[in-house]
């Protein structure tokens, strides 16, 4: 292992006064404020400037940031004892001239570093201006290009390769101590003899650690002495092949990570049917065991209301129609609970017959007559001009009218209106429309107030008993099982207006 040498101090210009009298061209350059300390008088002449000063005042801040990182690589390697020489193309008053260059590294005023370059400038012109051209791009290149003997010997390789391998004392670095696989190794040298070019990742060590390089070789000649030689050039593909394997990490473990997903969502699906099927049982069970003793209240209330155990006094009696009408309210609440039950189970079976709509109207009116007198409220029926006839469930038919109907008269106040009506749309739909002057539903609620236990919260005197909130659930369940839905739309001046749609398939 090489150890640092002891560098060469120049405290000021004087001390290199002794190189004025030799012919070689030398100049000394600042590195760390990249710009020219001194120059002999040949340097002088080379650069074709008229004075030291002149020298001195050459603006070097074009330079590229390639050439300034190399010059720093070639202080640190020159300073632990490898004598470095180069090919390069310098630009005297902006003209090119290739020279051979010898770098000692030296310490300067203030302790900058710098480099002691003497430079041996090629008289006769021994290439031409193309194999100048790329010989420059081959030195400012990213690209990582050496040239062995056919025996392993490094040859030569460009200021790329040199900043990452490091340059041999006498250039002795070998192929086999670069590349450690002995594979590679064995084809590289046999490179000229069995094939043309060899391509191949590989994992290099460097004096930046350990990196992947993407290798092609291919079997070539020396210019100088014509014997075979092997050409490489390398590319860094250290993130790239870092992605690619944790992208095979990730693939590799990709599926066993969906697996376990998979079967953790199946399991929160499994409980969350359970829990589900618990609550629906519950309240099929429940409204089962309500019902009886309800049904009984309501009957003993209208039995006492009827006399049949004898005379009441106005408040009792009063008292007993109030317990009635709670009775039948709590009822019709319980029976909301039994319907979304069958629903949730999937076990609602419709009796489907022909029945004429105008039999459901008058059903319809007849119920609800009393509750719009007592409010004030017009409702109205109005009946196409030929009487319609469908095929459904007319139980359950009836219920969705009579559930719409309900609902527009609690939401509308006193002295409004609730207009019910029939048509075909143009597909031949059956339409019964229930169209209100209450006080609505705002545009942003349409959607989730027909989700089961969904109730929107409303401020109004004249609404009492707004239920559990199952009422267009129902409706639009009961719609859906006879392949129908249910549309609401908000009125232009105030109100709603439920669109009970039924298909054309269900028109007689």
């Amino acid at each position: 292992m090489k150890s640092n040498a002891p560098l060469f101090n120049i405290k000021n210009p004087e001390q290199l006064e002794i190189y004025n009298r030799l012919h070689s061209v030398i100049w000394v350059f600042n590195i760390d404020e990249h710009r020219f300390w001194w120059a002999n008088n040949a340097a002088i002449k080379f650069w074709e400037k008229q004075s030291l000063a002149d020298f001195l005042s050459v603006d070097l801040s074009d330079d590229s940031e390639v050439v300034r990182e190399r010059l720093k690589e070639i202080f640190q390697t020159a300073t632990i004892g490898e004598k470095l020489e180069e090919n390069w193309t310098v630009y005297p008053d902006g003209k090119p001239k290739m020279v051979m260059v010898t770098f000692t590294p030296v310490i300067l005023e203030k302790n900058k570093k710098g480099l002691l370059i003497e430079a041996s400038p090629q008289l006769k012109e021994e290439l031409d201006p193309r194999a100048k051209r790329i010989l420059e791009a081959v030195r400012y290149t990213p690209l990582i290009i050496s040239t062995f003997s056919n025996t392993g010997m490094m040859i030569a390789q460009n200021p790329a390769a040199a900043k990452l391998y490091g340059s041999g004392e006498k250039q002795d670095t070998m192929l086999q101590s670069r590349y450690t696989d002995p594979l590679v190794v064995e084809t590289l040298l046999n490179l000229g003899d069995e094939q043309q070019r060899f391509a191949t990742d590989i994992q290099v060590q460097t004096r930046t650690g350990q990196r992947w390089h993407t290798l092609n070789a291919e079997a070539g000649r020396d210019p100088v002495t014509g014997d075979k030689v092997i050409i490489i050039t390398e590319e860094d593909i250290t993130e790239r092949a870092n992605t690619q394997q944790q992208l095979q990490q990730l693939n590799a473990t990709l599926e066993q990570r969906v697996a376990a997903r998979t079967e953790e969502l199946s399991e929160a699906i499994r409980l969350a049917t359970e829990a589900n099927k618990a609550k629906t049982d519950f309240l099929a069970t429940m409204s089962h065991e309500l019902r009886t003793p309800l049904n009984a209240i309501i009957g003993f209330s209208e039995m006492l209301s009827s006399g049949l155990y004898g005379p009441t006094t106005e408040k009792q009696a009063v008292t007993i129609c109030d317990i009635n009408r709670s009775g039948r309210y709590l009822l019709e609440q319980i029976n909301d609970l039994l319907d979304a039950s069958t629903i949730d189970r999937g076990e609602l079976n419709l009796f489907e017959s022909n029945f004429s709509l105008s039999s459901t109207f008058d059903y319809c009116a007849t119920i609800f007559e009393m509750e719009a007198k007592r409010k004030n409220q017009n409702l109205r029926f109005i009946m196409p001009p030929q009487d319609m006839k469908i095929h459904a469930d007319e139980h359950r038919f009836t219920q969705i009218v009579t559930n719409l109907i309900s609902n527009a008269l609690k939401y509308t106040p006193n002295e409004g209106s609730v207009t019910v009506s029939a048509e075909l749309t143009k597909a031949s739909e059956v339409s019964i429309n229930v169209a209100d002057t209450g006080i609505g539903i705002a545009e942003d609620h349409l959607e989730v107030v027909t989700q089961a236990f969904t109730q929107i919260d409303i401020s109004s005197s004249f609404v009492s008993g707004k239920g559990v909130g199952l009422g267009l659930y129902i409706t639009s369940s009961l719609l859906k099982a006879h392949q129908g839905s249910l549309l609401l739309e908000p009125n232009n001046d105030r109100g709603l207006t439920a669109r009970a749609i039924l298909p054309a398939s269900r028109l007689v």
